[in-house]
């Protein structure tokens, strides 16, 4: 900022930008921290990667939380082609549960138990039940099972030991190409899906708008 004395001569236009452009009350002000911006910016960067990879880990539950809660009939196990099923589908399945080659297993931190059988006359295809529905009669005398079918593949590394054990075991090999009907899990129990993928990308909005808000000029004001 300038300052005229009284009888002081005018100053020129040149002089008073000069003077408007290095005005030393701005030149005295401490400069941003730059260790600090760019902590804050990887910061940043990492929380919107976290989020696109969550939102990308649920892809799968999305997709199938917008089907239809209407299954989809496959007809008798052992008349299914392998090559015909679909996969991340709500279907309904017929056939005979292989009681006799189940494995009972446990996931959570709560320790839920789950069962995983055949079904007669076939081995591609396999049922995924809660192992309390068993202890009703009905559920066990049960030929029709209606649910997701997935692929082992598709489940990953969570069933790599029911894999190995019904391959060793019990003389059943699964391939990551074998199917998984995972019984009484329709579309809308996946709604949860939708709401957490909404908020990942939420969070990548609001960092997205943080960075265009950190980097856009100033525009100077003209007295």
């Amino acid at each position: 900022m300038s300052h005229l004395e009284p009888g002081a001569p005018p100053l020129s236009p040149a002089a008073l930008d000069r003077e408007a452009t290095l005005d030393p009350e701005l030149l005295a002000l401490p400069a941003p921290p730059r260790g600090r911006r760019l902590w804050a910016m990887t910061l940043m960067a990492a929380v919107v990667a976290l989020a696109l990879g969550l939102a990308s880990s649920v892809r799968s539950d999305i997709a199938y939380a917008l089907l239809p809660n209407r299954a989809e009939l496959l007809g008798d196990a052992i008349h299914l082609n392998p090559a015909a099923l679909p996969s991340n589908a709500f279907v309904l399945v017929r056939g005979t549960p292989m009681l006799s080659k189940m494995v009972r297993f446990e996931v959570g931190l709560f320790g839920a138990a789950y069962v995983v059988f055949p079904l007669a006359g076939q081995r591609n295809v396999f049922v995924q039940l809660p192992a309390d529905a068993l202890r009703d009669p009905r559920t066990a005398a049960n030929t029709e099972f209606a649910g997701r079918m997935v692929t082992f593949g598709e489940l990953g590394g969570r069933f790599r030991v029911v894999r190995e054990f019904l391959g060793q075991r019990l003389g059943l090999p699964v391939t990551a190409e074998t199917f998984l009907v995972v019984a009484d899990d329709p579309p809308r129990g996946h709604l949860w899906s939708l709401l957490f993928g909404a908020f990942c990308l939420a969070i990548v909005a609001l960092n997205g708008w943080l960075f265009s808000r950190w980097f856009r000029p100033l525009r100077r004001k003209h007295a």
